[in-house]
């Protein structure tokens, strides 16, 4: 009688284990038929306008990468940076220059919803990131907005572009 009882938990217990193993299994299948987010990287470089004494050999990467339906994450890689500078990075929006105060081509606040960053300079390469409350394929096809990074060297402005050490279409070829 005992060996039967203890037949039956033996019986119950591989059983057991053989069904963990199988839904371990399928977790991972699942995991392999995820469809793949999109991600696209754009290379910026050292605006032909800038005038100052920031270096030149400052650049920028700009990577949208697909979260969802509505948002994507934009990440910014700033290289040869200043060590201890902070560097202002954001979007702004395209406008009609006769729509405005300065007669710029963008709007002169910053998109907050896109990408409105600080980062301090390491001497090296920094990164920084946030979510934008767009698509992917909105931000990377009919978002109409400039990249900008501002010098750190400088006193801040949004409409003197010899200011700006990197100026672009936003997450566009370049």
């Amino acid at each position: 009688m005992k060996f039967l009882n203890q037949s039956k938990i033996f019986m119950v217990a591989m059983l057991a284990s053989a069904f963990a193993f199988t839904a371990c299994d399928k977790d991972d299948d699942d995991k392999d038929k995820e469809d793949p987010k999109m991600s696209k990287t754009y290379a910026y470089t050292f605006s032909g306008s800038y005038e100052g004494d920031h270096p030149s050999n400052l650049s920028a990467d700009l990577k949208i990468t697909e979260i969802d339906d509505n948002s994507a994450k934009v990440e910014v890689t700033l290289r040869n940076t200043i060590s201890g500078e902070m560097y202002m990075i954001h979007a702004h929006d395209a406008a009609d220059p006769a729509t405005t105060p300065n007669n710029t081509p963008y709007n002169e606040t910053p998109n907050a919803q896109v990408l409105v960053q600080m980062a301090t300079g390491n001497g090296g390469d920094v990164t920084v990131s946030q979510t934008a409350n767009m698509s992917y394929a909105e931000l990377t096809s009919s978002y109409e907005a400039f990249f900008v990074v501002h010098d750190p060297l400088q006193d801040i402005s949004t409409t003197d572009l010899t200011t700006y050490l990197v100026v672009g279409g936003f997450a566009r070829e370049q």
